[in-house]
């Protein structure tokens, strides 16, 4: 996965009028287990974690939630449920805290007006979107073809840090397995 240095490059001017408005906005602090977005929310918010560790979360169709992703700086910072940010839609996913956190965030209507004020930052959020594409699609790829052990040792050897950070039921919702199966297999490493 590209660095987040290596997305930004070329946006140097760009950057410098975000750190600029950013130096405006107070950072939000989220203790563990508060919401950024719940369920059914429409989603106004585009944020970036400074410190600590969120989650997004899906319920299935039987009621089951399952988790989606990890947000934590720096290479998984940016914090959103993309579809209800981008559509105007209901959000499907809830996103909470899961460790107590600090982040920026700001509106769709900001964002409106950064972009209309800066072309490049419609492009740098399209590259990064385009980045976050890929990820998702390999992740697709993993559940479909590789087996629950190897989705662990991946998982592992990508995400070592958020091993002793995240709980075990956690990551195995993540990784679409029982959590016997993930401690078996973690026992094994």
């Amino acid at each position: 996965m590209a660095s987040i240095n290596q997305l930004f490059a070329g946006y140097s001017q760009t950057l410098l009028e975000l750190k600029k408005f950013f130096a405006k906005k107070l950072p939000v602090h989220l203790k563990k287990g508060e919401v950024f977005l719940d369920y059914g929310d429409q989603s106004q918010k585009l944020g970036i974690v400074l410190d600590g560790l969120l989650y997004s979360s899906y319920l299935s169709e039987n009621g089951q939630e399952w988790i989606s992703n990890f947000f934590y700086p720096p290479n998984h910072a940016i914090i959103s449920s993309h579809e209800s940010f981008m559509l105007g839609k209901k959000s499907t996913e809830a996103i909470r805290a899961y460790e107590n956190s600090t982040l920026i965030y700001i509106t769709r209507s900001e964002f409106d007006v950064l972009t209309t004020q800066y072309p490049e930052l419609e492009h740098m959020v399209r590259v990064i979107a385009e980045e976050s594409y890929v990820n998702v699609l390999k992740r697709v790829y993993d559940f479909q073809s590789l087996t629950a052990s190897q989705r662990v040792r991946k998982f592992v050897s990508e995400n070592s840090d958020l091993v002793s950070r995240v709980q075990r039921q956690h990551i195995a919702s993540y990784l679409g397995i029982h959590r016997n199966i993930f401690t078996r297999v973690l026992h094994k490493l």
